[in-house]
């Protein structure tokens, strides 16, 4: 049984799986009515805040925070209209999971993470 937190991180959510034959936690974001909401659009500075481009925005906040960008309790799966981090370990998957509310409700913060996925190369 998993245990699922919409609140915390919204618009992420963490799905705590640690006790289902997954044994993981994840981390996913497809809240596209939000993303339109709080910006009124899917393109920033042409970047698309897809599933891919969120998970590269994701991943350049780890970047920016002086994480390993890909521990080795980290899985990508995320898609064109999903965007999905799977951890192994749970302080891993929360730590990211703040780190992505807190760049994803600032467009801001948006545009630095899409510098650094550029600089990076974390887009593909």
């Amino acid at each position: 049984m998993s245990n699922t937190d919409k609140t915390t991180f919204h618009p992420f959510i963490v799905i705590d799986g640690r006790d289902s034959e997954w044994s993981d936690v994840r981390v996913s974001f497809d809240n596209w009515g939000w993303l339109q909401e709080a910006y009124k659009t899917d393109i920033i500075n042409d970047y698309h805040m897809n599933g891919y481009g969120i998970q590269a925005l994701v991943l350049a906040a780890r970047v920016a925070a002086g994480l390993d960008v890909y521990p080795a309790d980290l899985d990508l799966n995320s898609e064109g209209d999903t965007c999905y981090l799977i951890f192994k370990n749970y302080a891993s998957a929360v730590e990211t999971a703040g780190l992505a509310k807190e760049m994803i409700t600032s467009r801001k913060a948006i545009e630095k993470m899409i510098n650094i996925a550029r600089e990076h190369n974390l887009e593909d």
